[in-house]
């Protein structure tokens, strides 16, 4: 796969993965290992240079939720969030955009509250995780004249250098982060704001955290290269790359990985 992959979803068939590459988001038969056909694509004023898709996930109703970054985020330069839906047979190459580039800067982390029917979202050049009501797909809602409706910034760090990337909800609606540069998942509060627990990672730069196993106990941690605090003179953490896992007592997931529902074709 010659692409940076954002993102890799299950489907409601269990051999078909989706994954949002640099410009499209593709099938992946498991089974075949290999690539299938492309589902969608982004339009040329949307693949502008230094772009690609990022974090993604299934709402609880079965739409592809996907972010699509500038890598010169840092500089301002925004980004927009996808829904795509799929339940309906024919609905390829239709990407909606639901959150604009007013909206977003950096979008990544993502999850659902289904008991407080919100959607939660990080914006990383904000150093926030906003909350949003959302409409029967499970994507925010809007007014008829397309304002966002009771939207609220429930977590927002001041401490220079917080990069929030993924993240993931338990089963008491906390929300744990990965905190792309400060070598630790951290666990907030959303209704306070406040953290409560952190896990201290043997690497700096952890990208995405969710429960997995049998019960939900096992919080399973991704991480990316350290390349970048080389160049700073540092020394990179020995398993960089790895995939991680830790039990914490007491704290399981919200529910098993949600799907993106696939019309039967």
């Amino acid at each position: 796969m010659q692409s940076t992959v954002g993102c890799v979803v299950p489907t409601s068939d269990p051999n078909i993965l989706l994954a949002a590459l640099g410009s499209n988001v593709v099938e992946v038969n498991v089974s075949e290992k290999k690539t299938g056909r492309i589902v969608a694509f982004v339009s040329t004023d949307d693949n502008a240079e230094g772009t690609r898709f990022n974090d993604g996930k299934a709402t609880p109703q079965g739409v592809f939720i996907v972010g699509r970054m500038n890598r010169a985020w840092r500089d301002g330069q925004p980004g927009k969030l996808f829904a795509m839906d799929l339940r309906v047979p024919g609905n390829s190459f239709g990407l909606m955009t639901i959150l604009g580039p007013t909206e977003v800067c950096c979008p990544n982390g993502m999850d659902w509250d289904q008991d407080k029917n919100v959607f939660y979202f990080i914006d990383t050049a904000d150093a926030v995780v906003r909350s949003y009501p959302v409409d029967e797909n499970g994507v925010p809602k809007r007014s008829q004249d397309g304002v966002l409706l009771g939207v609220k910034d429930v977590i927002t760090l001041s401490e220079e250098g917080i990069v929030l990337d993924g993240m993931t909800i338990d089963s008491k609606g906390n929300l744990w982060i990965a905190h792309g540069e400060g070598g630790a998942i951290v666990c907030y509060n959303p209704s306070t704001g406040k953290e409560i627990q952190r896990v201290e990672l043997p690497v700096r730069r952890p990208t995405s955290c969710t429960f997995g196993g049998p019960d939900l106990k096992t919080l399973y941690i991704t991480t990316r290269h350290e390349g970048r605090h080389l160049d700073e003179g540092k020394k990179a953490s020995e398993n960089w790359g790895g995939l991680f896992s830790v039990e914490i007592p007491g704290v399981t997931g919200a529910r098993p990985a949600l799907y993106v529902q696939m019309s039967q074709k």
